[in-house]
C-alpha cells in the first residue's frame, strides 16, 4: 500500500499524553475531588428527602405517614368496572405496604428497585395495609435508605 509522507509517524510533542501516561496527578486529585463532591451531595438530598420517614412496620390503619422503600412489585390490577390501577409493593427492612394510583397503567421513574418515599393515608384494602395515591417522591438509587 502507498503511504504518502505527509502520514508518516511523526514523534509525541512533550507533555503529550503517551508521555505524561493517560491521566496525570492534578486530574487523577480532580477527578476523586469530584467523586467525593458527588458522594457528599448524594448524602446531602438524601437527608433532605428522607426527613420524617418511619419504618414501614410501625404504620396503623388511618394514620397520615412518610415512608420510604424499595419496590418490590409492580402489577396493573383492575379496581372496580373498566378503572386499571397500578399497584406497587414498597418494602424496607421491617415490612411492605401496597401503594395504588388510580387509574394509572404507568408512571415513569417507577420500577422495580427504584427507591421511593411516599406520604398519605393508610387504608386498608383486600385485608392489606395500603396507601390509595399517595405524594410521591423518586429517589436516586445511590441514596441509602435508612430501614
Amino acid at each position: 500500500m502507498f503511504r504518502p509522507s505527509s502520514m508518516a509517524q511523526c514523534p509525541a510533542p512533550a507533555g503529550s499524553i503517551t508521555e505524561m501516561g493517560l491521566f496525570s496527578r492534578s486530574s487523577k486529585a480532580a477527578e476523586a475531588q469530584r467523586v467525593a463532591d458527588e458522594e457528599a451531595e448524594f448524602q446531602r438530598l438524601g437527608s433532605r428527602a428522607l426527613v420524617g420517614v418511619t419504618p414501614i412496620a410501625e404504620t396503623v390503619w388511618r394514620s397520615n405517614v412518610r415512608v420510604a422503600g424499595r419496590v418490590k412489585g409492580v402489577r396493573v390490577q383492575p379496581w372496580a368496572e373498566k378503572i386499571a390501577s397500578l399497584e406497587i409493593t414498597l418494602a424496607d427492612s421491617t415490612g411492605g405496604l401496597t401503594i395504588v394510583f388510580l387509574g394509572r397503567r404507568h408512571i415513569g421513574g417507577i420500577a422495580l428497585g427504584a427507591h421511593m418515599v411516599v406520604e398519605g393515608m393508610v387504608t386498608e384494602v383486600r385485608h392489606q395495609l395500603t396507601i390509595i395515591n399517595p405524594a410521591y417522591e423518586l429517589l436516586p438509587d445511590r441514596v441509602k435508605l435508612p430501614y
